[in-house]
């Protein structure tokens, strides 16, 4: 998790030119699961939840990582018949994996690009968890700030 260093202002025009933090792209967190929780758990809270992603907590309500559909699609492929026997925390969802609500835009784009997913959550100096990024969280960032328009816009 990167350090959260200093303070941007949080109203006025230098605010409104900054350049948007995790704090500004994250969105609420859908879904928790405990870390003690079995795989049959974690795709039934798939099928029925409303998120593609789940908080990992441990039992002090802190982030120990996010288990996503790629986690579930791993464990299936070593051995079917174990959806009560593997725990959460067997999943490999890594709790250092994680972003500062003063993160920049690129921060947040290098961190799902460099650790290769889908999600990222937002955590306070406490490893408690504020929101949740998404790949498409950041692409819509980055679409909105777009200087120039695509030339089909222009019709």
């Amino acid at each position: 998790m990167t350090q959260e260093t200093t303070q941007l202002p949080e109203t006025g025009a230098a605010h409104a030119f900054a350049e948007p933090t995790a704090r500004d792209l994250m969105g609420p967190v859908d879904n928790v699961i405990g870390e003690d929780a079995t795989l049959r758990e974690v795709v039934r809270r798939f099928l029925d939840g409303p998120g593609a992603h789940l908080i990992v907590l441990d039992r002090d309500g802190r982030c120990t990582g996010v288990v996503g559909p790629r986690h579930v699609a791993q464990a299936h492929r070593l051995d079917l018949r174990r959806d009560e026997e593997i725990t959460v925390s067997e999943l490999g969802c890594a709790s250092w994996i994680a972003l500062s609500p003063l993160d920049t835009l690129q921060t947040c784009a290098q961190m799902l690009v460099e650790y290769d997913l889908d999600a990222i959550p937002v955590l306070d100096g406490d490893q408690r968890v504020l929101g949740i990024i998404t790949a498409r969280d950041v692409v819509r960032a980055a679409a909105d700030a777009a200087v120039h328009a695509h030339p089909r816009w222009l019709d």
